[in-house]
C-alpha cells in the first residue's frame, strides 16, 4: 500500500531549498513571487518559522550536511522567545523544530523544550468544552484576530500536533485528554451535514454554546475555505491513527470524501463554495498548500500505519501528489498557493508551509517512516 517516492521531485525540492536559503540570509521566509521566485521574509518566523527548520533539517539528513543541522538548530533557539506566546501556532512552531530535533538527535535540551511549549498549549484550552482557541497573541501577518473564546477549524492540527507526540513521548494523560476533547468538540461544532467547515467560531464566555461562526479567509460566512478543510482532514486522520477512535476516522471521510467530489486529486479552489470565476471572467486562485497538507498526512499514514483500513485514504496520495506537477515550475517552486484571498495577499504564490509538507511527504516515502 506504500506510495513511492518520486525521486525526481524529492530532488528538486531539496535544490530549492538550497535556493532559498541563499536568498533570506538570517530571515524567514514566508512567501514568494510566482514569477520571479523571490521570497519575502519576516524577521521571527511568524506562524511558520518550524516549517523552515524542518525543511533544513530534512535535506541535512538527506544529504549528510551538519552545516544545516547546526542551521536548524540555531533556528530552533531563536523561537524560543515564543514559548509563552498565547498562540495556537506554538504546536508547529515547536514540533517541527525542537520535537523533530530531538527525535533525530537525541539532545535532552530540545525534549525539554518540545515539552514546555506542549504543556504551555494545554494551559490554552477553554474550561468548558476542551476546545483550543486561537489565543490572544496568535501571530498571522496577513489578519488580525485574538481571542480566548475564538476557535478557528485549523485548530485540529496545529493546537493539538504537539499532544500526540508528548502522549507518546511522556505517557502523560493530560494529552491523550486534551486532544480528544478538542476533536469532540470541533468534530461536534465544525463539521456540517454535508462534510464542508465552518471557518471559525466564537464560544461564550461561561457557557458551552456558540456565538456566532464566521469567515475571514474564506468566502463568506456559510463558505468552506479549503485549507481549513485540509487542515480538519490532516488531523482527524492523524487523530485516529493516535487513539484509534472510529468516529475521527469517519469525520475524515466525510470530510475527505466532500473534498475528492469538488476538486479530485487536483489542487482546490482556495474556497470550495466561491464562485468558480471572478466578474472579469477570471478564474479565482487555487490553494497547493491545501492539497499538501493532506498529502503530509497520507504519507505519514502510508509508511507508519499500513494496514487496510487506511487504503482508502492512502490510496489517494498519489495521484494527489501527480496533481501537484503543473503547479512545481522550474526546480522544485510549488506556486498556486493562496494565502488570503480576501486580502489579496499572496494569492497564487509560492508559501513556504506548502513546500514544507510537499517535502515532509515526500521525505516519509524515501525514509519509509515518519521521525515522531
Amino acid at each position: 500500500m506504500q506510495a513511492k517516492t518520486d525521486g525526481s521531485l524529492l530532488e528538486d525540492l531539496l535544490h530549492r531549498i538550497d535556493e532559498i536559503r541563499d536568498q533570506i540570509g538570517d530571515q524567514w521566509p514566508y512567501h514568494a513571487d510566482p514569477v520571479t521566485g523571490r521570497y519575502e521574509t519576516v524577521e521571527d518566523g511568524d506562524w511558520c518559522g518550524g516549517h523552515w527548520v524542518e525543511c533544513l533539517r530534512i535535506k541535512g539528513e538527506l544529504e549528510g550536511r551538519q552545516d544545516l543541522l547546526e542551521e536548524a538548530r540555531e533556528r530552533t533557539e531563536r523561537l524560543r522567545p515564543y514559548l509563552e506566546r498565547d498562540d495556537q501556532f506554538r504546536g508547529h512552531r515547536f514540533y517541527y523544530s525542537a520535537a523533530r530535533l530531538h527525535a533525530m538527535s537525541g539532545d535532552a535540551s530540545l525534549r525539554t523544550l518540545a515539552l514546555a511549549a506542549a504543556y504551555a498549549m494545554r494551559s490554552m484550552a477553554i474550561p468548558q468544552n476542551g476546545a483550543m482557541p486561537i489565543g490572544m497573541e496568535v501571530q498571522v501577518k496577513s489578519t488580525t484576530l485574538a481571542s480566548r473564546r475564538i476557535v478557528a477549524v485549523d485548530n485540529v492540527h496545529p493546537n493539538i500536533r504537539l499532544d500526540f507526540w508528548a502522549y507518546e513521548e511522556t505517557g502523560d494523560e493530560v494529552f491523550k485528554t486534551g486532544a480528544m476533547q478538542h476533536l469532540d468538540t470541533t468534530l461536534r461544532d465544525f463539521v456540517r451535514n454535508d462534510g464542508s467547515t465552518v471557518e471559525f467560531i466564537e464560544y461564550h464566555q461561561t457557557e458551552d454554546k456558540i456565538l456566532r461562526e464566521f469567515t475571514l479567509l474564506g468566502a463568506h460566512d456559510e463558505s468552506c475555505w479549503s485549507r481549513g478543510q485540509a487542515w480538519a482532514i490532516a488531523g482527524y486522520l492523524r487523530g485516529w491513527q493516535a487513539f484509534g477512535e472510529t468516529r475521527y476516522r469517519d469525520a475524515a471521510e466525510k470530510l475527505f470524501n466532500y473534498w475528492w467530489d469538488h476538486c479530485g486529486d487536483q489542487a482546490p479552489p482556495w474556497d470550495f463554495m466561491a464562485d468558480f470565476k471572478d466578474d472579469n471572467n477570471t478564474e479565482k486562485p487555487v490553494d497547493t498548500s491545501a492539497s499538501a497538507i493532506v498529502i503530509e498526512q497520507l504519507a505519514r499514514m502510508a509508511v507508519s500505519s499500513p494496514n487496510a483500513e487506511n487504503a482508502q485514504f492512502v490510496e489517494r496520495l498519489t495521484p494527489m501528489i501527480e496533481g501537484f506537477k503543473p503547479h512545481i515550475k522550474d526546480r522544485g517552486r510549488l506556486v498556486d498557493g493562496c494565502f488570503n484571498q480576501p486580502k489579496n495577499f499572496a494569492n497564487h504564490s509560492e508559501l513556504i508551509w506548502g513546500t514544507a509538507y510537499l517535502l515532509m511527504a515526500l521525505y516519509y516515502l524515501e525514509r519509509g517512516s515518519v521521525p515522531c
